[in-house]
């Protein structure tokens, strides 16, 4: 199944000749300004929200409840920014994405693996805003998908990279795995305590942590390709 999902993304990626238009550079410039983006648009939502509370609702409370309608702007503007700062933030992503998978230090059977569910963990970025709470079960499936994918993909590559000259940078990105992994909990535990918009912020900040690094690498250079 993995193996025809990661035949299936390189086709993709063969056909809209991404792998022809990202350079490393521009790979790793979404790779930074992507998580940078997503945040930013998140707190501007939250800013234009008086009401929203880290304790008492989740981050997509600011999209909307199931049924409302529009289903974009359900809100207002704090919809129309959250939702819009999450698509750009997983195409971005996905850039991103289709361009580590060409890192030969990441082309093991793990390490596809783990590029792999990063590369669906940015389209199921992009599908939170697409199809928002507003929207119900699709909009649940892309949340759960993305919250679920980020341990997942950073211990996998984490140990990738542990076993390449770059174990320093293998080691930090598979404590982000395990803290990832840690918070999960959070997501079951009832309110005050989880089940909130802290405990779906830090698996996001996360991901943007690796994105930076890498991207930041990709950037100056620092993989060979």
């Amino acid at each position: 199944m993995v193996k025809k999902l990661s035949n299936i993304i390189e086709r993709i990626v063969d056909k809209t000749g991404l792998k022809r238009l990202i350079s490393p550079k521009v790979g790793g410039l979404c790779g930074v300004l992507g998580p940078i983006i997503g945040l930013t648009f998140i707190g501007a939502a939250i800013y234009f929200a008086p009401w929203f509370s880290w304790t008492d609702n989740y981050l997509s409370d600011l999209a909307g409840d199931v049924g409302e309608r529009p289903i974009w702007s359900a809100l207002g503007k704090e919809s129309l920014i959250f939702n819009f700062g999450l698509i750009v933030a997983g195409i971005m992503g996905i850039v991103f994405a289709a361009n580590i998978r060409e890192i030969p230090m990441l082309d093991t059977p793990l390490g596809r693996l783990g590029t792999l569910l990063f590369f669906l963990d940015m389209v199921a970025l992009c599908a939170v805003g697409i199809f928002p709470k507003t929207t119900g079960f699709p909009h649940a499936v892309a949340s759960v998908s993305f919250f679920l994918l980020v341990p997942l993909y950073l211990l996998f590559i984490g140990t990738v990279v542990r076993r390449s000259p770059e174990k320093t940078l293998g080691w930090f990105i598979t404590l982000l795995g395990v803290i990832a992994l840690c918070l999960a909990p959070l997501f079951v535990i009832p309110r005050p305590w989880g089940s909130n918009a802290i405990a779906e912020i830090f698996p996001a900040i996360l991901m943007a942590v690796f994105a930076m690094i890498f991207g930041t690498r990709l950037l100056k250079g620092k993989f060979e390709f």
